[in-house]
């Protein structure tokens, strides 16, 4: 058996199988997904967007990356670029091709350090899916956003920046320090859902340097920040368009949520997890304690998955039989494909319930897998033993022939040193 392509199958795809099976009845009134997850198009800088990336892994979403950043960062991450060009390309590659394209398979769109003009061919179609097929839309912070700084154009005067919940102040990026966070509206769905702690050191300080700008009429600030210098900004602002669809600001970077400071928010993912439900317009799950227990336990989940067939791979490179181990494997993807629709569903405490079964087959799996590995390394390690001490012995026997017995020197009566010395 090749484990190579079974490797880089993502699991998911097997386990929302189960989901389809189950009948439309199960999904979500709203989603573009026949199977009831929420598409999402991240657009902008793809090296910064760990949360977002998380959601490969989260049964609840489909994620498509746009590399579509000018700044250093789109050289770095898992879709580098190393010229502007390469930039263009990439949005070529990767955009929807049109409305249809878009509103079929996507239902929100983020937008994070994305740069006018490598996103412009595309601009208005991103706007048209959201005042005309409802896809929410969030823009978080950076250079490339909002007014823009440090020479970036801004996006005030597109299509997409008359849809968000704010007015752009012109190349005002704020990095004062001692920031801090103050919540607004704490009762909102999205907020209330999510445990802020404003004494987080995590929470604190340069996650919330932003971008200036003012509020439009009618837009609701769910919170802002306090600035060294005593200025409050606004922070997280939203709104509801004419056409009832949500739209979001978020003034800052935090969307990466400060993994480049080194230290990490728990709760980092569930605030990313929970915007993408708020702005599809489905219920935001409000026990975060439940719901941050049963993200964690599918992205161990998954972990482990993926480390226990790159243990398999290598046994099998060395002939082993894997095919039990793989037997084993296909029943933790069924057992957790049970817990799919569950979650789509937002029933947690049967996801938790689900994943104790799957916990246990892996945890079977994973014995079995490092008894594997222990055999396999048994037989290198034999192997390897019996070739040094052959080679080793085969030396020495090669060089004691040639030292100690000369079996290949002939015995000489005078040298040609001993001619020259008795020369008259």
């Amino acid at each position: 058996m090749n484990l190579a392509g079974f490797q880089i199958k993502s699991p998911l795809i097997a386990l929302l199988a189960i989901v389809l099976s189950t009948g439309p009845a199960m999904m979500p009134a709203g989603s573009a997904l026949e199977d009831g997850r929420i598409g999402v198009l991240y657009v902008g800088c793809v090296a910064r967007s760990r949360p977002f990336w998380m959601m490969r892994s989260d049964p609840m979403f489909q994620i498509t990356f746009v590399q579509a950043t000018i700044r250093d960062f789109m050289a770095y991450g898992p879709m580098p670029a190393m010229t502007e060009s390469d930039v263009h390309r990439m949005v070529r590659l990767y955009m929807p091709r049109n409305l249809d394209d878009l509103s079929n398979n996507y239902d929100v769109t983020v937008l994070f350090e994305a740069n006018v003009h490598a996103v412009s061919p595309h601009i208005d179609k991103l706007a048209r899916g959201t005042s005309e097929r409802g896809l929410g839309m969030a823009m978080c912070g950076g250079w490339q956003s909002f007014g823009g700084a440090a020479g970036y154009s801004p996006w005030g005067e597109t299509s997409v920046g008359k849809l968000l919940p704010t007015e752009d102040v012109i190349g005002i990026w704020d990095e004062s320090d001692m920031q801090r966070l103050v919540i607004d509206e704490p009762g909102n769905e999205l907020m209330s859902s999510i445990p802020w702690d404003p004494r987080d050191p995590a929470l604190s300080g340069p996650i919330w340097h932003h971008n200036r700008v003012s509020l439009k009429q009618g837009a609701t600030q769910l919170a802002h920040v306090v600035t060294g210098s005593g200025s409050k900004d606004p922070l997280m602002v939203t709104w509801r368009l004419p056409s009832d669809t949500r739209t979001f600001a978020l003034t800052s970077e935090s969307c990466r949520l400060v993994e480049i400071f080194g230290m990490r928010w728990e709760y980092a993912y569930d605030y990313a997890s929970n915007l993408m439900i708020y702005l599809d317009d489905r219920p935001v799950p409000q026990d975060i304690a439940l719901v941050h227990a049963a993200r964690d336990e599918i992205f161990k989940t998954a972990t482990r998955r993926s480390l226990l067939l790159a243990l398999l791979e290598f046994c099998e490179s060395f002939g082993a039989n894997v095919n039990p181990i793989t037997d084993k494997i296909d029943q933790v993807d069924a057992a957790a494909g049970e817990a799919v629709p569950q979650y789509l569903d937002l029933r947690f405490e049967d996801v938790l319930d689900t994943y104790d079964t799957v916990d246990e087959l892996l945890e079977s799996a994973e014995l079995e897998a490092v008894k594997l590995k222990n055999r396999t390394l048994l037989w290198v390690y034999i192997i390897e033993w019996l070739a040094v001490t052959g080679t080793s012995m085969a030396c020495g026997f090669i060089l004691w022939s040639l030292m100690v017995r000369r079996r290949l020197y002939r015995e000489v009566g005078t040298t040609a040193l001993l001619r020259r010395d008795e020369s008259p």
